[in-house]
This record gives structure tokens, C-alpha cells and sequence, in this order.
């Protein structure tokens, strides 16, 4: 069973919402980046693609990595426990591979950031 997902609905397209919304705020970021050289704040990059990458993966997994450490879904209108133990082992694992990857994401674009001149 590669996918258990614990979130539906509202909650993806909450996700989808935010991580859009943070990729436009790193499209209106970038260009003053580059206009201002602002130095080693470039850093701040990092905060928007977090959100936005770990946001993107969520939706597409349908896997929210809270619920899956606390061991709820919320599927449609309400939240309940998660009774399979399988599948909260599988919900538990995607969320770490969501985190790993959204993490590795984000810091090699803020290195690549920092790196233009």
C-alpha cells in the first residue's frame, strides 16, 4: 500500500491555496532580490519556499504531516481518529519523506539564490 491518505477536500485545496500563494510571493520577492542586492538576506527565500514546497506535496499526497504524527484524518467535515495502524505507519512515513524532500527543495533554492549575483 504505498498511499493512506489522511486529508480530503477542503484541506487539499487549502494546501493547494497555500502553497500557490507562497510560490507568488517568491516570484514578487525574487526580482527585488536582484534589483536591490540585498546580500545575505537573500536567505529569507527560504521561509516562502518551505511553506510552499512542503504546502504542494501535502496537497499532492494528500497526507498532512500534523495529523499524521498526531494520528487523525480529516477526510470531509470532521476529524476523526485513525483506527488502521497500517495505515498511519504509511501516513507516517510519507510525512517524512514530504518533509525530507520539501527541505532538500527549499535549501537548494535559497543556495541557488544566494549564489546569483
Amino acid at each position: 500500500m504505498s498511499s493512506c491518505p489522511n486529508i480530503g477536500g477542503d484541506q487539499v485545496r487549502y494546501r493547494k491555496v497555500s502553497g500557490y500563494i507562497s510560490l507568488a510571493s517568491i516570484l514578487i520577492f525574487m526580482p527585488f532580490i536582484f534589483i536591490f542586492d540585498i546580500g545575505i538576506w537573500k536567505i529569507l527565500i527560504f521561509f516562502p519556499t518551505i511553506v510552499m514546497t512542503i504546502s504542494l506535496f501535502e496537497a499532492s499526497n494528500k497526507t498532512c504531516i500534523v495529523y499524521s504524527s498526531i494520528g487523525i484524518k480529516h477526510m470531509g467535515e470532521k476529524y476523526e481518529r485513525e483506527r488502521n495502524i497500517e495505515f498511519l505507519k504509511n501516513q507516517r512515513i510519507q510525512s517524512f519523506k514530504i518533509v525530507l524532500s520539501g527541505l532538500a527543495i527549499s535549501l537548494l533554492l535559497t543556495f541557488l539564490v544566494y549564489l546569483i549575483p
